[in-house]
């Protein structure tokens, strides 16, 4: 006897894994489509956040307005620190709507959480297209510092 057996005299072995009969098949996963539905959730919910972020900035910056022109180096520095969380958010949102649209036609075209993958492309073609036309406005309205027209 080996020393396991006198401390559990009780244990029963566990149950091997047997094989799927021929005619089953296995389960689906699920996973793909809602990796899918996740980003595209994602990219909605990080553009809300920078939306947020940006008009609370803006209506602070409003509302002080002496401050921020008599201090302009603190303004300066919350404004670039904004400037770059946009721009985080931007192009993060970018990245998370092409792998949902990614993910979620892989998904759907395999079966493979058809439902949750629709609705990521969905939500991420959403996203994508409201980047495409903010891009586009942002760099043909001849505001943008550095761009001549």
């Amino acid at each position: 006897m080996s020393g396991t057996d006198e401390l559990f005299p009780d244990a029963t072995p566990l149950p091997v894994a047997t094989p799927l009969p021929a005619g089953a098949a296995a389960p689906r996963r699920r996973g793909m489509g809602a990796a899918a539905f996740v980003l595209g959730l994602l990219a909605i919910l990080g553009d809300l956040i920078g939306v947020v972020v940006a008009l609370f900035t803006l209506l602070g910056a409003v509302t002080k307005l002496g401050q921020t022109l008599t201090n302009v180096d603190d303004s300066l520095g919350a404004f670039l620190g904004v400037i770059i969380l946009e721009f985080l958010v931007f192009f993060g949102g970018i990245l998370f709507a092409l792998l949902a649209v990614i993910l979620g036609i892989v998904a759907a075209a395999r079966n493979r959480g058809r439902v949750l993958g629709i609705f990521g492309a969905i939500f991420g073609l959403g996203v994508l297209v409201t980047h495409l036309v903010i891009g586009v406005t942002v760099a043909t309205s001849g505001n943008v510092p550095g761009v001549t027209s």
